[in-house]
Order: C-alpha cells, then structure tokens, then sequence
C-alpha cells in the first residue's frame, strides 16, 4: 500500500519537473514580470466599490518621490522597484 502510494507520487513527480522544464524553455529561465506600475512596489491600485466587493479600476498612483503621480497599469517610470512576492512580504 505505501510503495504504491510512494511509486504514484514519484511518477507525479516525473511529470511535474517535465512540464516546469517545458515552461522554463518557453518563457525563459529567468522568465520576470514586465516593468509596468503592476509590478512596481511604489504603485497602489484603486479599486470601486461594486455591490459588495471591490474590482480594481487599472489605475493607481506612483508614491515614489514627493508628488504621487496617477498611473495606469500599463505604464513605467524612472522609480519602478520590483514588487517582492513571498512569504516575508506584508
């Protein structure tokens, strides 16, 4: 019973480094996310209020420097700093 269980999970195994090696080889080994105010740590999205839940609008503002700038998703600036995403992150 447990050498079946272990034989399955190690075939799943298999196939899961195959298809990651696959996306690696598509999207690059250093695949990142596009420099876009998305990404940026200084970015802040806005959001409206639909019924009960909140949908983002694509638009935010910049909080690098003194002045906040209004920015779309989309777009980049002098002061992009990459987003970090993890388990550290607050």
């Amino acid at each position: 019973m447990v050498a079946d269980k272990v034989k399955e999970l190690e075939q799943e195994n298999i196939s899961l480094k195959a298809q990651v090696e696959e996306l690696q080889n598509i999207c690059g080994t250093n695949a990142s996310a596009p420099m876009n105010c998305e990404y940026c740590k200084n970015f802040i999205q806005h959001y409206i209020k639909v019924d009960m839940h909140y949908t983002p609008i694509y638009s935010g503002h910049c909080c690098a420097g003194r002045a906040m700038r209004t920015r779309r998703t989309d777009e980049t600036c002098k002061a992009f700093v990459k987003k970090v995403y993890g388990k550290n992150c607050v």
